[in-house]
């Protein structure tokens, strides 16, 4: 293919932090808003999907691939830009920045509120579209406006309020629109010391969760009455393994790949997962990694 850098059938693992997966039919690394029209319209062109790929942390790509477009945000999509206010910070963040390397600097320079996301690993179009938090913040809590393109190409300005956000949830969810630049409002926080708060997280993270194995992060959201890791425990589940896809020893609301898995075998233990919780304790878990392809077959 001639038109930018549209290739055909792209093998997808070193893209997704799991590191399995098939071929994206189509596969392109878009630069700027115009490239991602041109895209677009290649897309309906050929009457196939498209999927917008931030960092890949939270996918489960099948075996069969994805029959459409995958598109990867680079270029002028890495890049934010800081406007230091009286009392607060104005950040004008692209979609395919990184989440953890926006809000440290962020903090270095003073300003916190969610710097205690600084070790999700992810983009901040992904850490939108899924309202990403941890240790008692979400992203939702800084962001001013959200601007996003819909199907037809056309570009589109949301404020804080329209984006609806919930716990691991958007607007962007359901209206399947891209984000594009999120732009976020921190507060001047001179009596903490943010640095050492985010080292203090990112050490309670390495303590705690498999970061050294290929995982998607949490595998499900948490329920209203508990922890989906203490609910797999409680069901025995800890350890248990298909293959190479396994449920961590080390924090149960991860499943890894302890090598060579499949994403058949890593979809076949969130099924067994979800089958053994509802039987042990009447939770129906939600998936937080999102599954992308036919798993039917």
């Amino acid at each position: 293919m001639t038109l930018f850098n549209i290739q055909e059938n792209v093998p997808m693992r070193k893209y997704l932090s799991l590191r399995c997966g098939g071929n994206a039919r189509y596969f392109a690394e878009i630069n700027n808003v115009n490239e991602l029209q041109k895209a677009q319209k290649f897309a309906l062109s050929k009457g196939i999907p498209t999927f917008l790929l931030g960092q890949g942390t939270n996918i489960l790509l099948s075996d069969s691939g994805y029959s459409g477009l995958i598109l990867k945000l680079t270029g002028e999509f890495k890049s934010y830009q800081f406007e230091k206010k009286e009392n607060s910070l104005i950040i004008y963040a692209k979609a395919g920045a990184i989440l953890g390397s926006v809000v440290r600097k962020a903090a270095k320079e003073g300003f916190g509120g969610i710097h205690l996301l600084a070790g999700i690993p992810g983009s901040i179009g992904g850490a939108t579209y899924m309202n990403a938090g941890a240790y008692g913040s979400e992203l939702s809590q800084a962001v001013k406006q959200v601007k996003t393109m819909d199907s037809q190409g056309n570009l589109k300005t949301y404020s804080v309020e329209d984006c609806a956000f919930d716990y691991r949830s958007s607007i962007f969810q359901k209206n399947k629109e891209w984000i594009l630049e999120t732009i976020l409002e921190l507060p001047f926080t001179p009596e903490k010391n943010l640095i050492h708060e985010i080292e203090e997280a990112m050490k309670s993270r390495k303590e705690k969760q498999p970061l050294e194995i290929p995982n998607a992060g949490s595998a499900f959201k948490r329920p209203q009455n508990g922890f989906p890791g203490k609910f797999i425990e409680d069901a025995g589940l800890k350890g248990f393994r298909i293959g190479d896809a396994q449920v961590s020893e080390k924090h149960a609301n991860f499943i890894v790949n302890l090598g060579n898995a499949t994403s058949t075998e890593i979809a076949k233990v969130f099924k067994h997962v979800e089958e053994k919780v509802f039987e042990h304790s009447g939770v129906q878990l939600e998936r937080e990694v999102i599954f992308l392809g036919d798993f039917n077959q």
